[in-house]
């Protein structure tokens, strides 16, 4: 299964991409034009796995993050 994001750029694991938008959670937000590792991907729930600069492990839909960030 090939897995794409909000602009329809096909995304890989180990990969960096940037969060399109505020995503708010009980441990924390993970703000917009935040540049984070894509790490997995759960095909079940269609959710990524992604880290962010500290380390903390955020899982968000695939149409959250861009893969062109410049």
């Amino acid at each position: 299964m090939k897995l794409f994001d909000s602009k329809k750029r096909l995304l890989e694991v180990g990969q960096k991409v940037r969060v399109e938008e505020n995503i708010p959670s009980p441990n924390g937000m993970l703000y917009k034009n935040s540049l984070v590792k894509l790490d997995e991907f759960n095909s079940k729930q269609n959710k990524i796995r992604v880290t962010d600069s500290l380390g903390k492990v955020w899982w968000i839909n695939p149409s959250q993050v861009s893969s062109s960030f410049l």
